[in-house]
């Protein structure tokens, strides 16, 4: 049924323009007769913008972290600095540029260029000056935290005052007599014992909390003062456990790639490459896994073809000059980490389909 809508729609648009000849459209090479007064236009091509957001994952182990089996049961925490990456999200988009190998000359006659501001303010053809649909790109693999993490590392402070007694000899009485001497030293307190007191801290918050929480003990507070007291005790639970667990920060960047198909028979190609050390990587960069683009042979509709050889036939034999257009075709792309799918869209793609044919003084009413 589409088949023939479009051919009794494209067939009146042929007859209506059969009046006379009125200019001349010809496809050009790679050099231009510039004796010749002309206008210029070029027929559109797909691209495939895909938008990849990445997220970079790093671990910063807390400075108690060999300690926090010990003093707090906690198994399996790590005390190696880690980065990692992850695609978070991929987007795919699309736009229409002018294709360089398709460029056309149109040459007016007495009755000036035809149709040629019609079709180009349809999109079915596009002046040569056409602005690129460019896209800008936001990619730092530096997103690493450079700042001081933890401030504070226990409720007590690292040195304190310590006396010791040293013994020193004196002359009393034509004998030398041994006598104590104390002095007040500042002793440094070893990472085990700041590890020890950290971890006493945090049972005598939860501890608190317990008693706050629990239902029998009356407490002399009003409004919302308890869930303040609560969160603050959570704040500071959570804030003296990173000092063993560590922390993660997550920063999100994204990268957006052009591609341009090319084959009408189906196509595959590496878009980027991606490594969960290093995140995003060029092409040619052969430390990260391939992620592939896949485009499949596009859906022609049945019949298409003698369809539209029956209306190009039609249009030599009247002897019609006739604009030169593309009709796009929809076909089916993914993006692929191995067998894995990682985004897939429905498209339609100008360059696949197939060059037709207007008058080029058809009227649309």
């Amino acid at each position: 049924m589409m088949n023939k809508n479009f051919f009794l729609v494209v067939v009146s648009l042929v007859f209506l323009g059969c009046n006379s000849k009125t200019i001349q459209v010809e496809q050009i090479g790679k050099t231009i007769d510039d004796k010749k007064i002309a206008v210029y236009y070029t027929l559109p091509r797909t691209v495939v913008n895909v938008k990849v957001v990445c997220s970079q994952c790093e671990y910063i182990p807390g400075p108690y972290a060999e300690f926090a089996k010990k003093f707090l049961g906690i198994e399996g925490v790590s005390n190696t600095k880690k980065v990692e990456y992850f695609i978070s999200k991929i987007d795919i988009e699309t736009h229409s540029e002018t294709d360089p190998y398709a460029i056309f000359a149109v040459y007016p006659s007495g009755k000036g260029y035809g149709n040629y501001l019609r079709l180009s303010a349809t999109g079915l053809i596009l002046p040569v000056n056409q602005a690129v649909d460019s896209k800008t790109i936001t990619l730092s693999h530096d997103l690493k935290t450079d700042k001081v993490i933890f401030k504070d590392l226990s409720p007590n402070p690292f040195v304190a005052e310590e006396t010791a007694t040293f013994y020193g000899r004196t002359l009393r009485d034509s004998v030398y007599v041994r006598v104590p001497i104390q002095r007040s030293m500042t002793v440094e307190r070893n990472l085990e014992e700041k590890a020890k007191e950290a971890a006493d801290f945090i049972f005598s918050i939860r501890k608190k909390r317990l008693d706050f929480l629990t239902p029998d003990v009356d407490h002399p507070f009003a409004g919302d003062a308890l869930q303040v007291i609560l969160k603050e005790l959570q704040r500071l639970e959570d804030e003296y456990l990173a000092l063993f667990i560590g922390i993660k920060f997550t920063h999100e960047f994204s990268q957006i790639l052009s591609y341009v198909p090319s084959n009408a028979e189906g196509e595959s190609a590496i878009l980027f490459r991606f490594s969960e050390s290093k995140g995003l990587l060029t092409p040619t960069d052969l430390s990260g896994r391939p992620i592939l683009i896949e485009l499949d042979q596009p859906e022609y509709p049945e019949n298409f073809d003698a369809v539209k050889g029956g209306i190009d036939d039609f249009a030599v034999k009247a002897k019609l000059d006739r604009f030169y257009y593309r009709i796009p075709v929809v076909t089916s792309m993914r993006i692929l980490d191995g067998k894995q799918q990682l985004a897939s869209k429905r498209l339609s793609v100008y360059q696949y389909g197939l060059l037709a044919q207007l008058p080029v003084d058809y009227k649309d009413n």
